[in-house]
């Protein structure tokens, strides 16, 4: 049997991410797809911090529309192991892969420990709410 393919995406950029420890002996990829990157609205910055995080990693970079690219990678038929999102478009990714392979998205070790779900579509709201807890030392605001 062939061991899982990693599918890093932007939201599992760092070498400390628990999906490492799920499949250890796993071939790492991220997939460079611009029209994606075009949709999200990514500038340069963005995509040079992107590209800057990648080269700090044991990944293989290949370039093309995500979805077609993880298919053509998996067609040996590799389970796909990514990091879970919060993205809808990286969600709808996953489920489109879902339809052909076997995909688990593994949740991360949350940045800080919230009361109520953080509002996400807007990076200060987020922010001015986790800040609270993220600079507390035993946790509390």
């Amino acid at each position: 049997m062939m061991p899982p393919l990693i599918w890093l995406h932007e939201d599992c950029l760092r070498a400390s991410h628990n999906l490492f420890d799920h499949a250890p002996e796993a071939k790492a990829v991220f997939i460079w797809d611009d029209a994606y990157m075009n949709a999200m609205h990514y500038g340069l910055k963005r995509r040079v911090f992107i590209y800057e995080s990648l080269c700090q990693l044991p990944v293989e970079i290949y370039a093309g529309d995500t979805a077609t690219s993880l298919a053509q990678l998996a067609q040996d038929g590799r389970d796909i192991i990514t990091g879970k999102t919060a993205n809808p478009a990286l969600k709808a990714i996953m489920a489109i892969m879902r339809e052909n392979a076997k995909l688990s998205a593994i949740a991360d070790v949350p940045f800080v420990q919230m009361d109520s779900p953080p509002d996400l579509r807007r990076f200060f709201k987020y922010w001015n709410k986790a800040k609270k807890h993220a600079f507390s030392y035993d946790g509390r605001p």
